[in-house]
């Protein structure tokens, strides 16, 4: 190992017990709330992470394999340039630590946004995606990636949804957390106040049945804030808010909650509310 050249950064020193006890403290939402640190694993989330938030990084974990691939020697000058720690952890180790079942040899340990950043004072979204509780966070992660591939970067949630930056959830996110700006709010109620605030007057629920048609002119989305509801129990009622259906001639019950965000959000970007063109996507520390 000691004949590895150096150009990319230095090789990884070997695990510390610090580290160990870091990366199994975020296994679960508790440690995770108590540390302020998020764990991100796989090649792909934590390019993104680092392309996007660098200044999250606190430290990586990789195995030997990975340190000697071309990403590996890429993401070593990054952690150089940082100044934070890339460390080393057998192939075994490095499975226990990992919360996938085929690990692919790289993880983060990234420090958690803080949760008190006011909004900009010039931010006007198209609108705002708000996901009510919901509780999968495979559901979550897919909607999030799919907000980042329409170029909404506003989504908030409500006290209940599952950890938006919890392993399972980025990896379904495919790393869109660290492109979007998230917020959490206690309710619908809280939510609505911060969208007026904004000049977004409107909030509508989707619905099932009985709501006006997602592909109806009565339909319009701009200037307010959109609400994806819980899997199991849909979405808050919340006084004067309208309801949007998603139309189902077939016989199932409902679409997945992850499904009608894609249905509901390309829906946006047809009828030209979004940019056809992706956003700039500067990179933020906070």
């Amino acid at each position: 190992m000691s004949d590895v050249p150096q150009l990319n950064g230095p090789f990884p020193a070997p695990l510390a017990p610090r580290h160990r006890r870091r990366v199994q403290q975020v296994a679960s939402r508790h440690g995770r709330r108590k540390s302020g640190l998020i764990l991100c694993e796989g090649l792909r989330c934590c390019q993104e992470a680092l392309a996007r938030r660098p200044g999250w990084l606190e430290f990586g974990v990789c195995t030997a394999a990975f340190a000697e691939s071309a990403p590996g020697l890429a993401l070593r000058q990054t952690c150089h340039r940082l100044g934070r720690e890339l460390v080393l952890a057998d192939d075994r180790e490095f499975a226990a630590l990992a919360a996938t079942t085929n690990p692919q040899g790289i993880l983060c340990i990234l420090n958690r946004p803080p949760a008190d950043v006011p909004l900009p004072q010039v931010l006007r979204p198209p609108f705002v995606l708000v996901l009510d509780r919901v509780g999968e966070p495979g559901n979550l992660g897919t909607i999030l990636r799919t907000a980042w591939a329409v170029g909404l970067q506003q989504v908030w949630f409500t006290n209940g949804t599952t950890d938006p930056f919890g392993p399972k959830a980025i990896r379904a996110g495919m790393g869109a957390q660290f492109a979007l700006d998230l917020r959490e709010y206690p309710g619908l109620p809280e939510i609505r106040t911060a969208l007026q605030r904004l000049g977004l007057e409107r909030l509508w629920l989707a619905v099932p049945r009985g709501g006006v048609s997602c592909f109806a002119g009565e339909f319009d989305f701009r200037g307010s804030g959109l609400v994806i509801g819980n899997e199991a129990t849909g979405v808050t009622a919340c006084a004067g808010a309208e309801t949007v259906t998603i139309p189902m001639p077939g016989m199932s019950e409902s679409l997945n909650a992850a499904q009608a965000a894609t249905v509901l959000l390309f829906e946006a970007v047809r009828r030209g509310f979004l940019p056809p063109d992706p956003l700039p996507e500067p990179v933020r520390d906070r």
